[in-house]
């Protein structure tokens, strides 16, 4: 039996009127890198090192999420409100791999989940936490690692994925069809100041 990988990322939305959120999402991606790639790389004509929703068109945009759509991936989206100062946005982090984690693993199955890495020192310390939910028994076996962004477009998904919710958040409509399909999680951060 093959491994069941999820591939994740995280947004901060501040802008544009929204209530501040943390979001923290992963696609269940079992498909060849290059195709992914070369999918996703057919919504821009630019030479980039990989697609990143806050630098892309509005044009790249409504092409990039018809593409994830066609895919027919389980997403999984933990949206942390409100990122208000009162909580750091490494706590609403940490808070958030703490639902989206026991979820992967217990209700998808997944055994690994990679991570668009961010600071070393960061990347250390949700790995430190990883261990935390560990021995607390949140998971059992899930893996986390994580990896440059550029490195595999299979982590772009997720970054596509909560750049449209971040979109339709602040009026820019045109996802909805498609974010109507994601299993989203809410947690409220005003119990844990």
């Amino acid at each position: 039996m093959s491994e069941l990988i999820a591939w994740g990322d995280e947004s901060v939305q501040t802008q544009g009127g929204v209530t501040p959120t943390y979001y923290m999402g992963a696609c269940i991606c079992g498909l060849e890198e290059r195709n992914i790639r070369n999918q996703l790389f057919s919504a821009t004509k630019r030479k980039v090192p990989k697609l990143h929703w806050r630098d892309m068109t509005l044009s790249e945009k409504r092409k990039s999420i018809p593409i994830i759509e066609t895919l027919s991936l389980p997403h999984i989206v933990v949206a942390a409100t409100p990122l208000d100062g009162m909580v750091t946005s490494e706590r609403a982090r940490r808070k958030c791999l703490e639902l989206l984690l026991p979820a992967l693993e217990r209700e998808y199955g997944v055994s690994r989940l990679i991570l668009e890495s961010r600071e070393a020192s960061q990347d250390d310390r949700d790995l430190v936490f990883v261990r935390g939910l560990r021995s607390r028994r949140f998971i059992s076996r899930l893996r986390v690692d994580f990896a440059p962004g550029s490195s595999d477009a299979r982590l772009w998904i997720a970054d596509q994925v909560l750049g449209a919710i971040g979109d339709e958040q602040r009026g820019r409509r045109g996802f909805s069809s498609f974010l109507k399909t994601l299993d989203m999680r809410e947690l409220d951060l005003r119990h844990l100041a």
